[in-house]
């Protein structure tokens, strides 16, 4: 195997069982920030889901970074059951005309966080099991999104969620922009983790 690979595959390990011990004795309804740099937002993003799907939950993840044709392909080389992932896609639409027809997509035609909310509460009943939310990502939803409209989504969302004892991953990756509804963020998560 070649070495480039056999560390890239040592790395996403490491970053999920860094994961797993951070989410290690929370109880079911709990949030969390999940802070890296931007070269490794992907990364860690994988990392989450693997986590929360070997652990039997079901999720739904908010891409407003990839395209879900793009996201399906790098969830199955991370071993990633996409039986229990749905996407709720918010750039396929905009950008391209065609888009991959999938039974676990469901694409909007924008970033904006009501869309995403009522997208949200609409198929949050068709998960069965143990429940997630990977949010991907607030930098990107910020730039789409007023800091108070998106501050006042997140923490809708997440009373919604806590009542539901649905879980909840937030993915951050810093920024000027990002910082001005950090602290709001921070405040409605159970813990903030950093990923290096």
């Amino acid at each position: 195997m070649n070495p480039r690979v056999q560390e890239e595959r040592r790395e996403a390990l490491r970053k999920r069982l860094l994961i797993a011990k951070e989410l290690r004795g929370l109880p079911d309804g709990w949030s969390v920030l999940l802070e890296t740099r931007a070269e490794n937002a992907l990364e860690v993003a994988l990392a989450a889901l693997r986590v929360m799907t070997d652990k039997g939950y079901r999720g739904i993840v908010v891409s407003a970074t990839r395209p879900y044709a793009n996201l399906s392909g790098l969830y199955r080389e991370s071993d990633i059951d996409l039986k229990r992932v749905f996407v709720i896609d918010c750039i396929s639409k905009s950008q391209n005309p065609r888009i991959v027809d999938a039974d676990n997509v469901h694409y909007l035609d924008g970033v904006s966080v009501t869309s995403v909310g009522v997208s949200l509460h609409r198929l949050m009943d068709t998960v069965h099991g143990g429940k997630f939310l990977l949010l991907d990502s607030i930098n990107t939803l910020l730039i789409h999104n007023q800091p108070d409209i998106f501050a006042k989504f997140i923490h809708s969302t997440l009373s919604r969620l806590r009542m539901n004892k649905v879980n909840c991953i937030l993915l951050s990756f810093g920024g000027e922009r990002t910082q001005e509804v950090r602290a709001e963020v921070a405040q409605l998560c159970d813990k903030v983790i950093a990923i290096p």
